[in-house]
């Protein structure tokens, strides 16, 4: 047995450097937090006197799940999520650990698009988080269920949400800079799609200061693509592509493949409308197969069908790209 893994002080350690880097790095996360969890279940309760051992399971399965969520496996995410309620509910005091699980089920059902769920669900979360004092978790919780009234069509009641949470987020002065970054590209992006760009261009560019003091690599690919997508809209085509480019190349780096397929279709319908159709046809042949195997896609979606068979023939199928990019967004 490893010393270090009955001892409840190393585990804790361990448990917030992985916490502090799943937005960095989630594939290291994912590897040494499963490998701690087995090892940990292996030694069948050998750790500290009283609840450490099912606490710390708790711990290592939701830091998996979260990143198993951010790599895009749901699936992987949910059976892990099952895992940390298993380790929390025969702790002390299990009532704040639960809400954490709770919350990650709700990610995942944004994520599968079941947005009334979402709303629906919610707000007992967030009372639950509010009862128990934690303030980060209950201002990720605002953040999701602003984004999920703006998938709902209610963008200006999102607006209104992100807003406020951004003048909370501000008055604790940047002890949540990641989070703030998210919550002004949201702001930014809804500024963009009202047309005011200068608006959203100075929004995102709060947000790329936020983003600085953090190590959220992911985030700044999502800047990135809400950049190009603002810029894309202003006509700008040519440096939309350059920073569509540079998200799909972050999104890579973290293992984000998902994202990647996501925003090489994005790329390519740009380049498709600079004229640089081969370009792009290297993007969509890179992009289907992982769609494909990530069922990113109802199945027998005409779009994709189209677009292989167009891309066989060197000419890629630009409504058929805008179908498949417009789903894949709506289930993003």
């Amino acid at each position: 047995m490893d010393l270090y893994f009955s001892d409840p002080d190393v585990l804790s350690s361990i448990c917030k450097l992985l916490g502090r880097a799943v937005n960095a790095d989630p594939k290291l996360v994912l590897e040494r937090s499963a490998a701690a969890y087995r090892r940990l279940s292996a030694q069948g309760g050998s750790c500290g006197l009283f609840d450490e051992s099912d606490y710390f399971l708790g711990e290592f399965a939701i830091l998996a799940g979260g990143a198993f969520r951010l790599l895009g496996d749901r699936e992987e995410a949910e059976t892990w999520g099952h895992r940390a309620e298993a380790g929390f509910r025969h702790t002390v005091n299990p009532g704040p650990q639960l809400a954490r699980v709770a919350y990650l089920r709700l990610t995942l059902e944004y994520d599968r698009g079941r947005y009334q769920n979402v709303l629906d669900l919610l707000p007992s979360t967030l009372r639950s988080f509010e009862k128990f004092g934690m303030k980060t978790e209950a201002a990720k919780a605002y953040f999701l269920e602003a984004m999920t009234l703006k998938q709902c069509s209610r963008a200006q009641e999102a607006f209104e949400k992100l807003t406020s949470l951004r003048g909370k987020l501000e008055e604790r002065g940047g002890e949540e800079a990641g989070l703030l970054s998210q919550v002004l590209v949201g702001i930014g992006a809804h500024h963009g799609l009202e047309n005011r760009f200068q608006e959203a261009l100075e929004t995102y560019q709060q947000a790329l200061v936020c983003l600085t003091r953090t190590d959220r690599r992911y985030s700044v690919a999502d800047l990135k693509m809400a950049i190009g997508e603002t810029l894309r809209n202003q006509g700008a085509l040519s440096p939309a592509a350059d920073a569509f480019r540079e998200a799909v190349e972050i999104f890579a780096e973290v293992g984000m493949t998902g994202n990647v397929a996501y925003g090489r279709i994005i790329l390519a319908e740009t380049l498709i409308a600079l004229s640089r159709h081969r370009e792009a046809e290297w993007e969509i042949q890179a992009a289907l197969p992982v769609i494909e195997a990530q069922k990113m896609v109802r199945e027998g979606l005409a779009a994709v069908a189209l677009l292989r068979e167009s891309v066989s023939r060197r000419h890629a199928d630009p409504n058929a790209l805008r179908e498949l990019r417009e789903h894949l967004k709506a289930n993003s």
